[in-house]
């Protein structure tokens, strides 16, 4: 249900500009139409909350939301995705695990998700209360004799109907599993019909082993799963030769990152629209060395913060990631690392206009917080230790 209304919280985050005390955020038909500072004796009083702007999860998969535990990862990425794959085809829970995937969402204050899907799923499956999603429809085929299909796939996908509720972008996987032609003809076709890209790049040194020289465990994986051919990649390839072809689109994302060298780092640092997602607790699980976020971010790439899934995440909750990131950062703006949850990542996903930031014309929607006793009330102190007491979505209040 869609509302209006006033609500009074004890401190407004607007997401790009300075807090306001005693904030009131106006709603009108689910829309934000002013954020003043009160006292406004007729607004719904929300007590101690702090409203922060809703949160945008740049990255999910949606698919592995019935997991419970993420799975091992201390074999690399190679054996990792083998395990994946199991997982995959030993499903046992009938429970729909998108279905359960958006209601996760919904109760940790998402506002917008970047789904990667692997099959076509519909817009209608979205109810009313679920977040915006915009869902990068997945293609995989390394062999030369995939491209056909993958790209049928690809066309199929973005020729049905997409709503303001359900948004349509297309994910070559990465580079181990999508042919370089194949990636050409898929970022060609995101173009023409301008609509956001998403690819695992640069995420793993067993990736990166194979681009280099064709062997290693990914090329022993691959050809388990017999999808490995041997003239596909050429020798020497770089995460640099799939960051080129993506300059010519609106909306990429490149998914993960965490071994970007040097010349891919300046090659970002003068594409600027090109953003670069980060999952924490993700990079974490997988023991990857520390990743260059502070230098992208120093260097003017958009840097976003997504979950990625529960097989390599212990939950969906992105305030969760912010808080471990914010919990291991110093030196670091609070308003940046708020950014990369918010602002930052609507603006990757295309939705900077409906979303990112509580100002006038954008959606009413907003995660509170409140803090522990005797905490101080910055927004550092509330990045660390907030705790979620409810969300306001599409001008309605629903309590934690």
């Amino acid at each position: 249900m869609i509302g209006s209304g006033r609500f009074s919280a004890r401190l407004v985050v607007p997401g790009d500009g300075p807090p306001v005390e005693h904030g009131v955020v106006a709603v009108d038909d689910g829309i934000i139409t002013e954020v003043f500072a009160g006292p406004d004796t007729a607004a719904t009083p929300l007590g101690n909350v702090i409203l922060l702007p809703g949160l945008v999860n740049a990255h999910t998969h949606l698919e592995f939301s019935t997991s419970t535990t993420p799975l091992p990862a201390e074999n690399g990425m190679a054996a990792w995705i083998g395990d994946v794959v199991s997982a995959r085809h030993h499903h046992a829970d009938r429970t729909d695990p998108i279905r359960r995937g958006l209601d996760e969402l919904v109760a940790a204050g998402t506002s917008a998700a970047g789904e990667i899907a692997t099959s076509d799923w519909p817009a209608s499956q979205l109810t009313d209360t679920d977040p915006t999603c915009v869902v990068f429809r997945e293609i995989i085929g390394l062999r030369s004799d995939r491209r056909g299909d993958g790209l049928a796939t690809a066309q199929d996908f973005l020729a049905a109907d997409s709503t303001p509720q359900c948004l349509r972008g297309l994910s070559p996987h990465a580079p181990y599993s999508v042919h370089p032609d194949l990636f050409i003809d898929l970022v060609r076709l995101a173009a023409s019909h301008d609509v956001p890209l998403a690819t695992h790049l640069a995420e793993s040194p067993d990736e990166l082993e194979l681009l280099d020289s064709g062997e290693g465990p990914m090329r022993e994986r691959l050809q388990q799963l017999g999808a490995w051919e041997n003239s596909a990649i050429p020798h020497g390839t770089r995460p640099l030769d799939y960051l080129r072809p993506l300059s010519e689109l609106s909306h990429p994302l490149v998914i993960h990152g965490n071994l970007l060298e040097e010349e891919e780092l300046a090659w970002l640092g003068q594409h600027r629209h090109v953003a670069v997602v980060f999952c924490p607790r993700t990079h974490s699980h997988f023991g990857h060395p520390p990743h260059p976020w502070p230098r992208l971010l120093d260097a003017g790439t958009p840097v976003a913060l997504g979950t990625d899934g529960r097989v390599s995440n212990p939950d969906l909750s992105l305030w969760n990631e912010l808080q471990f990131l914010a919990r291991r950062t110093h030196a670091r703006p609070a308003e940046e690392l708020l950014a990369m949850a918010t602002s930052t990542a609507a603006t990757a996903l295309g939705l900077e206009r409906r979303l990112g930031t509580l100002r006038p014309g954008k959606e009413a929607t907003s995660l509170g917080v409140t803090l522990p006793p005797g905490s101080p009330m910055t927004l550092m102190a509330i990045l660390k230790s907030g705790r979620p007491a409810g969300v306001l979505r599409q001008g309605n209040w629903y309590p934690a």
